[in-house]
C-alpha cells in the first residue's frame, strides 16, 4: 500500500465560520494518500482589521503542516512589519521564523507532541 491507497478516500471534512463582516467555508479530502497530510487555519478576527486563512500542504508529512497551522498566524501578530502595516514582509519574516522555531528545542518538542496526537487518530 505504501503512501498511496488503492482507491481514494472521498469523504470530505467541511467547516464554516463567520464574524460580523465575513463568512467562510472550507473543505478537505484525503484522496489517494494513505493519511491526510494537509492542515488549515481560519481566523476571521486575527485583530480588529485583519482576517487570516492558511492552507498548509503536508508534502508527505502532516506534522509540519499542523505546526504551521498552529503558529504561523501568531508569528505574524508579533512581527514589527505587521505592526507597521507591511503584510508581505510580515509573511516572509513569519515563514522564516517558523523554520527557526522548528529547529529549536521547543519546536522539536511541539512537533513531537503534534506527531503523537496525529498518530493516535490514525492508528
Amino acid at each position: 500500500m505504501g503512501i498511496y491507497l488503492s482507491t481514494p478516500k472521498t469523504e470530505k471534512f467541511s467547516e464554516d465560520g463567520e464574524s460580523d463582516n465575513l463568512r467562510y467555508g472550507l473543505s478537505s479530502m484525503q484522496g489517494w494518500r494513505a493519511t491526510m497530510e494537509d492542515a488549515h487555519a481560519a481566523y476571521t478576527d486575527l485583530d480588529e482589521s485583519t482576517s487570516f486563512f492558511g492552507v498548509y500542504d503536508g508534502h508527505g508529512g502532516k506534522v509540519v503542516a499542523k505546526f504551521c497551522a498552529k503558529f504561523l498566524h501568531q508569528q505574524m501578530l508579533k512581527s514589527e512589519a505587521y505592526l507597521a502595516g507591511d503584510i508581505g514582509t510580515s509573511l516572509q519574516e513569519s515563514f522564516l521564523r517558523m523554520d527557526e522555531m522548528m529547529r529549536g528545542q521547543r519546536g522539536w518538542r511541539e512537533l513531537s507532541i503534534l506527531g503523537d496526537k496525529i498518530n493516535k487518530f490514525t492508528e
